[in-house]
């Protein structure tokens, strides 16, 4: 059976393969994919070939947001379901402690294995949660990058009394902010460059503004996410943080190295706690959105597979006032 897959051939081009798919193996689930969302991440390797100085050899397989139908293997035929991107080997030290998304024995969709931009995907049946008939494929896949936003609110204990600044409105940043409302956080403020994000933040829940300081007043903010990943963003998040305060660093830097200032971060004695995707959260997140597709309206663009170079371009040009696109099938 051939299977339809996007590649990133060089810098800013991706094209369609067409590939055989293997025989299942024990375990394993062949899934239609039905929608897969574009991030940032996919955005630093089609822009710049990998993430600072580490480049990826290509082609390379890409895309980790994904949801679809089980069509074949060891799980109930026809289910509708979100894809865990991240298979853990189970056994490894940290797999062992619980903190799976450290474990380099094992794979991550679009990294070290086949992505998920592509017509169907072969995967671990514990890579997959059932999601029910109510909720819509573009919502399924988005469970993904709020996964991400879950795990870093878990890594740094956010709770309702805290005074929440978002920087950068992506879909990242956006997720925290839908989490932190569901969880009754009464202040969340949120910065972006783009006019348009912060419309849509104030919109759905968020304090939108390029400044936050006369909205916090003598109350500085006691939890801050960087969903940016750049020097201006984390220093913005530094000098916006107040005493004692957590600073969860989620945005991916283009380069090795940032700059901030450390004394400001040092006299407040912030925590500076860095998050590398997410840790088993799907579930959980089904579960907080449920019955709730809020987040969906975040999803301002589709694209078919056979159209996803123009769907990258329109996202890494920040085209038509886009928040975030998904590849669809």
């Amino acid at each position: 059976m051939k299977n339809k897959i996007a590649k990133l051939v060089e810098v800013g081009k991706i094209e369609i393969f067409e590939e055989e798919l293997p025989k299942l193996k024990e375990d394993e689930v062949l899934v239609k994919i039905k929608s897969c969302g574009i991030c940032g991440s996919d955005l630093h390797y089609f822009k710049h070939g990998g993430l600072g100085s580490f480049k990826e050899s290509m082609p390379m397989y890409m895309g980790h947001e994904p949801a679809g139908i089980v069509v074949d293997g060891d799980f109930k035929i026809d289910s509708r379901v979100a894809i865990e991107p991240g298979k853990s080997c189970v056994t490894s030290e940290w797999s062992i402690k619980g903190k799976h998304n450290l474990c380099n024995e094992g794979t991550f969709m679009g990294a070290n294995t086949h992505g998920a931009f592509a017509d169907f995907v072969i995967v671990d049946k514990r890579q997959l949660v059932e999601i029910p008939d109510t909720m819509s494929f573009n919502m399924a896949a988005l469970l993904e990058p709020l996964g991400v936003a879950l795990h870093s609110i878990k890594l740094i204990n956010l709770n309702i009394f805290d005074n929440v600044v978002i920087i950068g409105a992506g879909a990242i940043g956006l997720s925290v902010m839908y989490i932190c409302k569901l969880m009754g956080c009464e202040k969340i403020y949120i910065d972006d460059h783009h006019d348009y994000r912060l419309d849509f933040a104030k919109k759905h829940g968020g304090l939108s503004t390029h400044s936050p300081a006369g909205f916090l007043g003598k109350k500085a903010a006691s939890a801050v996410f960087d969903c940016a990943g750049n020097n201006d963003s984390i220093n913005k998040c530094i000098v916006w943080a107040g005493v004692g305060s957590r600073l969860a660093l989620i945005g991916i830097p283009t380069q090795d190295y940032v700059e901030y200032n450390p004394h400001k971060a040092r006299t407040k004695e912030m925590i500076l706690q860095n998050v590398r995707r997410s840790n088993i959260t799907l579930l959980d997140c089904l579960r907080l959105f449920i019955d709730s597709n809020e987040p969906e309206s975040m999803v301002t663009h589709e694209f078919e597979l056979d159209d996803i170079q123009k769907g990258f371009e329109l996202v890494s040009n920040r085209q038509d006032e886009v928040i975030k696109c998904m590849v669809i099938g």
